[in-house]
């Protein structure tokens, strides 16, 4: 009995001990999870977060500066801007053939405080000898938009505009404004010239619209200063007119040939509208071929009888003239190519109301 006592006592005794040994190691277990836990919220911390970079936005917002001098460098604009801040970028179109600058730039800063300085320090300031303007750059339709509305205003305020083309080098601005002055009032003239201040032979005349018109009529064909003048209104930059006449190039000329002995030579095949013999600056001598304008079929006949013909000694050459750059076989006069005394598409000032 006292045996089965201390057996039952015994195993009471291990289960005791055996259940109180999960609860102590599960205490532990809780205890060093809490300790991990509480060590990786203080490492957390305790370690700086790590930056997040932003994406920096690039301030494209650019001045455009005009009225620069042709002798202007980009060292110039930067020299004149960087008073006022960081200069990030100059863009300053040159031309092709000279390598000058076209009278215009665009320069961006580093922010928008910078550029408004800028804009208020240089503009009506003087950089290389002239006077420029700054102003913030407009989007291109925004551009397009006040471009349209100021020629038409300066359409309503100065009439039309009449090309005049053929000019003698030695026509002054006086000279031309005196001769349209006779059909009515001048309320513009403006003889272009090249980078060295030389006339380029042709210039534009505004006048009110109804006295353009009889001006037109009345000068085109006519001559001045020795020199048959065109006389037409002045087209948008790049619209070109429909031809109401054709214009011949007459190739291989005698040097002695004189332009009345060609007029009368083409005379023969209808009325001679234009006839022109360029000639070189500095001798006065006429280059080797010449233009010659009529009517288109009697253009025609006269290319058809004239091409072969020979004239104080020499067998011409004759065909339509070719706009200058024309990808067709070239004439042999000085590597001209039969086309237009000027090249009209190289011309900044052709039909350009800004000039």
């Amino acid at each position: 009995m006292n045996l089965d006592r201390a057996l039952i006592l015994l195993l009471a005794s291990v289960n005791a001990v055996s259940g109180f040994a999960p609860s102590f190691t599960s205490r532990q277990t809780s205890r060093v999870v809490t300790g991990s836990t509480l060590f990786s919220e203080e490492a957390a911390a305790e370690t700086p977060a790590a930056a997040v970079e932003e994406p920096q936005s690039t301030f494209d917002t650019q001045i455009y500066v005009g009225n620069i001098s042709f002798d202007t460098v980009e060292s110039d604009l930067r020299a004149a801007f960087q008073e006022h801040g960081t200069v990030t970028k100059i863009s300053m179109p040159l031309n092709r053939e000279t390598g000058k600058s076209r009278g215009f730039a665009f320069v961006t800063m580093t922010n928008a405080e910078e550029t408004a300085a800028a804009i208020a320090a240089v503009n009506e300031s003087e950089i290389s000898g002239r006077t420029v303007y700054a102003s913030e750059s407009l989007p291109k339709e925004k551009v397009a938009e006040g471009k349209k509305k100021y020629q038409a205003k300066k359409q309503r305020n100065e009439g039309s505009k009449i090309y005049i083309g053929n000019l003698n080098f030695d026509t002054t601005q006086e000279d031309l404004s005196a001769v349209f002055a006779a059909y009515g009032e001048v309320k513009d003239c403006f003889l272009p010239t090249d980078y060295d201040g030389n006339p380029r032979g042709f210039a534009f005349v505004s006048m009110a619209e109804e006295d353009a018109a009889k001006a037109i009529e009345e000068l085109n064909g006519t001559e001045l200063d020795g020199r048959t003048l065109t006389v037409n209104k002045s087209l948008p930059k790049g619209e070109k007119a429909s031809p109401k006449q054709i214009k011949l190039y007459v190739g291989n000329l005698s040097w002695g040939t004189e332009e009345s002995t060609l007029r009368e030579l083409f005379e023969e095949y209808g009325k001679v509208i234009d006839c022109y013999s360029p000639v070189d600056r500095e001798t006065g001598q006429h280059r080797g071929f010449a233009f010659v304008t009529m009517d288109p079929d009697d253009a025609l006949r006269a290319a058809d009888e004239t091409d072969g013909y020979e004239l104080d000694g020499r067998i011409l050459r004759v065909n339509e003239a070719q706009p200058k750059g024309y990808g067709g076989r070239a004439n042999d006069n000085d590597g001209y190519d039969g086309g237009d005394a000027y090249d009209e598409s190289a011309d900044d000032s052709w039909g350009n109301d800004s000039y």
